[in-house]
């Protein structure tokens, strides 16, 4: 779903910018269906995005939104160029969020959109989706090893020690037939003691060659809402109190 969508949850007041893109270089993982919206029409593209972020531009310099989070269905690095340079009036001086695949994430990459875009504060999403490096690999074919799980940790203490305005936001995925329960807890647990935060998705089947959904038990659902900086339900039933992520805005 391509556009410009308003959002006020546990990490905060926020506009949120889902842009067309280019098919994800990886394009392996075995329950991604970003494709479906991916293009390799270039000028479809670039005259899609020009559109999006021009109305995200201008209503967040009318409503006065501070946060903004950018998605393209692959990785910020993987945009046109003339994307990545309209972007920037709606990144400077704002929260700034992305996506990438954890290979894009160097602290010289970093240096350079902080540089380029001059955020308050850069918040970059990974999608790990489970700490167990089995899963990660041989079932959701991430093509992310525990190695780059600890690298990138490291990073982020080596940004830390530096005040560097950078946040992690890890993603962890659950109601999926290869991820138990008891694994979605403990990715939880050992990405926050890695990274700045956790964000839980319901994963959804969307084309017929994917893994299966399965149900998410009531405890499962209760310990997500509690450890979990923003959990995405996708629709899901389950409904608790919203919660106020620390330091969100």
């Amino acid at each position: 779903m391509l556009g410009v969508f308003k959002q006020d949850d546990s990490l905060g007041r926020r506009l949120v910018v889902i842009l067309k893109g280019f098919p994800c270089s990886w394009g392996r993982c075995t329950f991604c269906p970003f494709a479906l919206e991916q293009s390799f029409n270039l000028r479809e593209v670039m005259e899609t995005n020009r559109k999006i972020v021009k109305e995200a531009i201008e209503i967040a310099e009318n409503e006065g939104y501070e946060r903004v989070a950018v998605f393209n269905g692959s990785s910020f690095h993987e945009l046109l160029y003339d994307t990545v340079e309209r972007l920037r009036p709606l990144a400077r001086n704002r929260i700034f969020e992305i996506e990438e695949r954890s290979e894009y994430v160097t602290k010289e990459s970093i240096d350079a959109l902080l540089n380029y875009y001059s955020p308050r504060r850069l918040v970059i999403r990974v999608g790990f989706e489970v700490f167990d490096e089995g899963i990660r690999e041989e079932l959701l074919r991430k093509g992310m090893p525990n190695s780059e799980v600890f690298r990138l940790a490291r990073l982020r203490k080596e940004l830390r020690e530096m005040s560097y305005p950078v946040e992690f936001l890890i993603y962890v995925l659950f109601g999926i037939e290869y991820i138990p329960e008891e694994k979605v807890i403990e990715s939880v647990r050992k990405f926050k003691e890695l990274f700045d935060g956790v964000i839980a998705v319901r994963y959804r089947k969307y084309l017929p060659n994917h893994p299966r959904e399965v149900p998410v038990s009531r405890e499962l659902a209760s310990f997500l809402n509690a450890e979990a900086d923003l959990v995405d339900w996708g629709g899901e039933q389950w409904e608790f109190p919203t919660r106020k992520r620390k330091g969100s805005k």
